[in-house]
């Protein structure tokens, strides 16, 4: 093996790791991005866990600890918890170095705000909105302007694991998708708006139709939106203002998330299927 050439700063896993990265396979790349990016939380890993949350088996981490010279999670930790390697700043020292900063207050926001969550899908309206979601023949999902790129993710995610999800652009297409259909009358249809304050007036007005429309509607928003509740019990909060120059996306991107997960549980079984097969449609576009 190679003598790695430390970077200030930087561990000698650190090192050793970047040394080896050219030569490594796709898997190996993967878990050993995984190492930089994690190596603060090492020590409290296995190599199942780490097989888990990298995708990959539990021998192709073995083979991985050995190719760089470990026999074993006991021989890394230890390394990582030698005198010579707390002569040079540790991942977690960074990391609470970092959290002493201003970029570390905005963390501790962040995170508190991801947190906080747990209040929103306590709440009885939670179940009930996953539910409409779920047993809805269409669903639309629509945001507009910054919060465009939130919405138009969650429908191709929410459109993994269940079908006949589409993003709706109101000023695109006009709202052409909701012209009624006789061929369709009896079919049950639900909108998802990800919306925030500055652009409440437009959120609102779609809204508005849809439920003339007969269409069930969820809202996921900031904490200052305060019109969505005269229009549907489904309007869940996610808390935006960190102190950054710019709103936080990341807990409304998370509440997304979660309502993807819980979509995906009311049939797990359907989800996994659609997910097995998705590789063999694209399979043809060669993407990957």
């Amino acid at each position: 093996m190679r003598e790695a050439t430390r970077e200030p700063d930087e561990t000698a896993l650190a090192a050793r790791l970047r040394s080896m990265q050219a030569d490594l396979t796709k898997s190996e790349a993967m878990i050993a991005q995984w190492f930089l990016l994690n190596e603060a939380t090492l020590a409290l890993e296995t190599g199942t866990s780490i097989a888990a949350k990298t995708g990959v088996s539990e021998i192709t981490v073995s083979r991985f600890l050995r190719r760089i010279g470990f026999r074993g999670m006991a021989e890394l930790k230890a390394e990582i918890g030698s005198p010579a390697a707390k002569l040079h700043i540790h991942a977690a020292d960074r990391y609470i170095r970092l959290l002493e900063g201003e970029l570390g207050t905005l963390l501790r926001r962040d995170a508190d705000a991801i947190l906080s969550l747990g209040t929103q899908i306590s709440r009885s309206e939670w179940e009930a909105a996953v539910t409409v979601i779920d047993e809805a023949d269409e669903v639309f999902v629509t945001g507009f302007q910054t919060v465009r790129g939130l919405a138009e993710d969650f429908a191709r995610r929410l459109g993994i694991v269940r079908g006949s999800v589409r993003f709706l652009s109101a000023h695109d297409g006009g709202l052409v998708e909701w012209v009624p259909s006789r061929r369709r009358v009896d079919e049950k249809r639900t909108l998802v708006l990800v919306d925030m304050v500055p652009y409440a007036r437009e959120a609102e007005t779609v809204v508005r139709t849809a439920r003339g429309l007969g269409i069930e509607v969820v809202v996921i928003t900031d904490e200052l939106n305060t019109w969505a509740q005269v229009h549907t019990p489904f309007v869940f909060h996610a808390s935006t203002k960190a102190g950054a120059f710019l709103e936080s996306t990341g807990p409304l991107a998370t509440l997304l998330n979660l309502v993807t997960h819980a979509v995906a549980g009311r049939d797990p079984d359907k989800a996994r299927q659609r997910i097995s097969a998705w590789p063999a449609v694209l399979r043809d576009l060669g993407l990957y």
